[in-house]
């Protein structure tokens, strides 16, 4: 579980003052134990998986439960991001909301309710 980047504190272009790579953004999300990760980008895709030996140890279904329930985690995640990016691009709020993109403690409190613990 990582955390989604405010726009103020995201990492610059090359280019100076352009802003964040959004293209290249990718947005994580771990099982409280780190046996399990989903990784997604900015369109919501998943590019990657994280899954040690310890998880395969516990069984095909468990683990294809817990990819699913951490990728639907990363993609909900990635709407923050593209939320973020709307707003660091100054579109207009009722804009941003007509796409009902979840804030951050939106998404935060999906995470509590999967975990049972936030971070």
């Amino acid at each position: 579980m990582t955390d989604i980047p405010v726009a103020d504190q995201l990492p610059a272009d090359d280019v100076g003052d352009a802003g964040p790579n959004w293209r290249t953004m990718t947005y994580e999300v771990f099982n409280p134990d780190h046996t399990v990760g989903v990784a997604c980008g900015r369109d919501g895709e998943i590019v990657g998986l994280h899954i040690t030996d310890d998880a395969r140890d516990n069984g095909e279904i468990w683990l294809g439960t817990e990819i699913v329930r951490l990728a639907r985690l990363a993609h909900q995640k990635s709407r923050v991001g593209l939320r973020a990016e709307m707003e660091f691009n100054g579109t207009r709020p009722y804009t941003i909301d007509s796409f009902d993109l979840p804030t951050e403690s939106a998404y935060r409190a999906m995470e509590h309710a999967e975990f049972g613990t936030s971070s």
